[in-house]
């Protein structure tokens, strides 16, 4: 088995070498902390620039054009409403009916 020396310099060795590892652990810890930072920092004042655009966009426009906004939204969820309806609807014989898909077939 093993002498008391080789145990103790076997004790030893991996003592040395968990705090070396805990070291460089450490050191990377720090060097990623580090990183988040910045990138925190960087992502906060683009926040920040962004809410000011908001803000100032919110006051050149006027109410009337964000009403009118708020029309041609309300329009297009009823469009969408009407397109989902038509796609639930069961197909008659088991073909497309030319009218509910929007398209004319040419007359001659």
């Amino acid at each position: 088995m093993f002498t008391s020396g080789q145990f103790n310099d076997f004790q030893n060795r991996v003592q040395e070498v968990l705090h070396a590892a805990q070291t460089r652990a450490t050191a990377r810890a720090k060097e990623f902390e580090s990183e988040a930072r910045k990138l925190f920092d960087l992502a906060g004042d683009r926040a920040q620039v962004e809410l000011k655009s908001f803000l100032a966009g919110a006051k050149s426009d006027t109410r009337e054009s964000v009403a009118n906004l708020g029309i041609e939204i309300e329009k297009l969820g009823k469009r969408l409403q009407e397109i989902a309806r038509s796609a639930a609807e069961p197909v008659a014989n088991g073909k497309d009916d030319p009218a509910s898909s929007g398209f004319q077939p040419p007359t001659a």
